[in-house]
């Protein structure tokens, strides 16, 4: 599923980006975005894409030993049914339906669990992406900014994906919190006025 997940959220959100203007003919300036470049420019798309692959992988490897003990007790029920008592032979049997039952229920919550997470995914995408190249067309006066999926041709000098990735990955993990700055010491209390000695006898 090699960046299967990326391409697909970057195809989803292709008719989002074109963000238009009103403003004359001679005015209007164009940009777009390459998501097929920005899924190997950036690396915090590479690592959710890393996150979502090994969470595939976890849920496959539990539905195949799910599977194998299915498929054991079928084995042992094939070569030794005939050998085994009634009610060890039925409780066997019924041993199996179960784990039928189980494989078919974790199937589809594996199924739902990652359609949720990639579904999520999406979406965070979106708002994320959104944000980024919403403020890039505010900074460079970009009339439109296309997906480069809309494209037949353009020039080169009009591909921002770069600078789309960067800023992307300059994001991850959240903007950090400014240092507290440092209370000021309370001052010292003034030393209390010295006892006037009283006059010698």
């Amino acid at each position: 599923m090699k960046r299967t997940m990326l391409i697909a959220i970057c195809a989803a959100v292709g008719a989002a980006l074109i963000v238009s203007g009103a403003c004359a003919a001679q005015d209007v300036t164009f940009a777009f975005v390459d998501f097929q470049k920005f899924a190997a420019k950036s690396t915090k798309a590479q690592d959710q894409q890393k996150k979502f692959t090994e969470m595939v992988n976890v849920k496959r490897t539990a539905l195949e030993n799910k599977k194998k003990e299915m498929e054991t007790l079928q084995e042992q029920l094939q070569k030794q049914g005939p050998m085994l008592k009634e009610d060890t032979r039925n409780s066997k049997i019924k041993e199996l339906g179960i784990k039928e039952m189980e494989l078919k229920l974790a199937e589809k919550e594996a199924q739902n669990s990652l359609q949720n997470e990639q579904r999520e995914a999406q979406e965070v995408f979106r708002r994320d992406i959104g944000k980024i190249i919403t403020a890039i067309r505010a900074e460079k006066k970009f009339s439109v900014i296309f997906d480069s999926a809309a494209l037949l041709a353009a020039e080169d000098s009009l591909d921002i994906t770069d600078e789309v990735a960067r800023r992307y990955d300059a994001e991850a993990g959240g903007a950090k919190p400014a240092p507290a700055a440092a209370k000021p010491k309370p001052a010292a209390p003034a030393p209390a006025p010295a006892k006037p000695k009283a006059p010698a006898k």
